[in-house]
């Protein structure tokens, strides 16, 4: 499953604690970003190994 996570605190230990297929936006943030990152996760899940 790809998550967006979303946090107005530090992302420093995400990167340790994260899971796969997730990424994470720290507010502020522009619409744009949002956009990126769901576009990206959807990219990267329609050309995984699991759609093949």
């Amino acid at each position: 499953m790809a998550v967006v996570y979303i946090s107005g605190d530090s992302a420093a230990e995400w990167a340790i604690n994260g899971v796969p297929n997730d990424i994470m936006l720290e507010k502020p943030f522009a619409m744009a970003e949002m956009i990126t990152a769901v576009d990206q996760l959807l990219n990267d899940r329609s050309t995984g190994p699991a759609s093949a």
